[in-house]
């Protein structure tokens, strides 16, 4: 379903990180963990990407806006992006995707998180708190920094409230503006076993960069988690 939208607000949620809030028709639904794809017309020069791009929805599907994040990069698209203002207009197409919540609860969640590919994960987090859904979800997040770590403040508070637990690591945190007491270095077995009591009985959703996407996946199998307990999400040329 195509819609145009107008911009509400943006604001910087990292370091060389936006989030872009639009405002939601009526008759617009999704679920959680699904993403849209934004065409922007009056791009000033085209590049070999074209002018859409591939978005996760941050905001739960509860909220009066549609919200994307996105890094910035050198791109006639994400320059455009960068410069809307408020009412500035959009085409929407979507939803797409299947890395949603399940029915159940019969599982605990453990998401994967590598850099930006935290979006679906904080709008999936964002929906299960405000429905009172009673997940067990584990969030294993991995950044360069701290100032690369996109709702970290955020995501912080949810852990600290107890409403999920939070495995935040940075692996160049001797690059960082501000000193880190959490854990260091990437996602590993170690690391997943030291927190994930029963790595068979959870379903494990994956996203961020392809590599490491392809990393995550080959790990869990090695470590004989079942292929149907795993869902993933590759942020291709974001």
């Amino acid at each position: 379903m195509k819609k145009i939208l107008k911009l509400v607000s943006k604001r910087e949620i990292a370091e060389n990180t936006l989030e872009f809030c639009f405002e939601k028709p009526d008759d617009l639904n999704f679920k959680n963990g699904q993403h849209f794809v934004i065409k922007i017309d009056n791009l000033s020069m085209i590049d070999e990407k074209g002018n859409e791009r591939v978005f996760s929805v941050v905001s739960s599907a509860n909220d009066k806006n549609l919200c994307f994040a996105t890094r910035i990069r050198d791109s006639a698209f994400k320059k455009t992006l960068k410069s809307l203002n408020q009412g500035d207009e959009v085409e929407v197409d979507g939803p797409y995707g299947y890395m949603t919540l399940p029915k159940s609860i019969d599982k605990d969640l453990v998401f994967i998180a590598g850099g930006i590919g935290i979006t679906p994960f904080i709008g999936m987090i964002r929906y299960a708190i405000q429905e009172n859904l009673q997940f067990r979800i584990y969030l294993f997040y991995s950044n360069r920094r701290p100032e690369d770590a996109a709702y970290l403040d955020e995501l912080l508070n949810y852990n600290k409230e107890g409403k999920i637990k939070l495995i935040a690591t940075m692996t160049q945190w001797q690059d960082s503006r501000i000193s880190w007491e959490g854990e260091k270095g990437y996602i590993d077995e170690t690391m997943l076993k030291k927190y994930i009591p029963d790595l068979n009985n959870v379903i494990f959703y994956i996203a961020g960069p392809p590599e490491m996407v392809s990393a995550m996946r080959s790990l869990l199998e090695n470590l004989n988690v079942d292929d149907s307990s795993i869902k993933s999400e590759d942020f291709t040329g974001y």
